[in-house]
């Protein structure tokens, strides 16, 4: 701590990664039902991309210099007024929820609600552990909100990405069949995760899934959108369901109007701590697995987002300060 500095990764104006630069900010101060936190790692996410780019959509108008940063692994540092769960030296995970607090995790310090944190999943590096929180909890959302059946079928269209890679693996706990896309080089990989069956992405994807199922799947989740959302949602059969993460592939009068008997939805991420102590004990126990591509210093954040929209990252991409 400098003289009631830190250090932050932030931008003072939309544009490309490279606008992304070390800068001296405050400190923040917890206020009421608040806790700070001594970040020790933060996961990289397409969100965080999608803010500095200036495509992301905020509750309020932005205030600069903005600090991205969706999800954090750190350390109790101090605690704000009511706070009454958490303890200083604790460590913990938490979504930042950056479309409303604006609170962004490349720094050395963040302030956010108490509600938003669970305890950090012991045994398990906060590296590995910062990635939990967004990409975990929208999974799991998603998954709930399409309330399948052991046995049933889902075809997952980004099933190796950040939340494509949770809904796989927690569909596969619940006894879902899951059909994953993938390319043929990452079949392996995707049969790892719980994958019971691997389309090629290169082909016709729809076509596949009738093909494996007899008259398409019972249900398809949407987490790369344009084209791919297209496929997902031409495999699934008449009446099923559909739901996506990628809000602006909700078109009024397009592809995702009600036909079929299909009424699609969309899953935003809530805040939910007991969802995500839920995630921390299938961590911690080893149901849920987390890949690590690429563990980057503070000062390369704008590396980390060049090196995810370059895409084919097998991995989580992850910052420490």
């Amino acid at each position: 701590m400098r003289n009631g500095t830190m250090r932050a990764a932030a931008i003072d104006g939309f544009g490309g990664p490279e606008q992304l630069h070390i800068q001296e900010l405050p400190i923040p101060i917890p206020g009421s039902g608040q806790v700070r936190l001594r970040v020790a790692a933060a996961a990289v996410n397409p969100a965080d991309l999608g803010m500095v780019e200036g495509r992301y959509h905020w509750r309020e108008p932005v205030r600069f210099p903005l600090v991205p940063g969706w999800d954090v692994a750190g350390t109790v540092d101090l605690i704000g007024e009511g706070v009454t769960k958490f303890q200083v030296g604790e460590q913990v995970i938490a979504p930042t929820v950056h479309v409303a607090t604006q609170a962004g995790s490349y720094a050395e310090y963040v302030v956010l609600p108490e509600r938003y944190l669970a305890l950090a999943p012991e045994g398990i590096e906060m590296t590995v552990a910062a990635a939990l929180p967004l990409a975990g909890l929208s999974a799991f959302q998603a998954v709930e909100k399409l309330a399948l059946n052991p046995g049933q079928t889902l075809l997952i269209n980004g099933p190796l990405g950040s939340v494509g890679s949770f809904a796989l693996q927690l569909a596969a706990l619940r006894g879902v069949k899951v059909l994953a896309v993938a390319y043929a080089r990452d079949a392996e990989l995707a049969h790892t995760l719980g994958a019971s069956i691997v389309l090629d992405r290169a082909r016709d994807i729809a076509a596949q899934a009738r093909q494996a199922t007899g008259n398409g799947v019972d249900a398809a989740l949407d987490v790369v959108g344009a084209a791919a959302a297209t496929s997902a949602f031409a495999a699934v059969r008449e009446g099923g369901r559909y739901v996506t993460i990628i809000p602006e592939w909700w078109i009024s009068g397009g592809p995702y109007t009600p036909q079929r008997g299909i009424t699609p939805q969309t899953s935003f991420i809530n805040p939910n701590a007991e969802q995500l102590a839920g995630l921390v004990r299938l961590l911690s126990t080893g149901k849920l697995k987390i890949r690590l591509a690429e563990v980057l210093r503070l000062e390369q954040a704008s590396s980390a987002l060049k090196l995810l929209a370059a895409g084919g990252v097998h991995g989580r991409i992850v910052l420490v300060p």
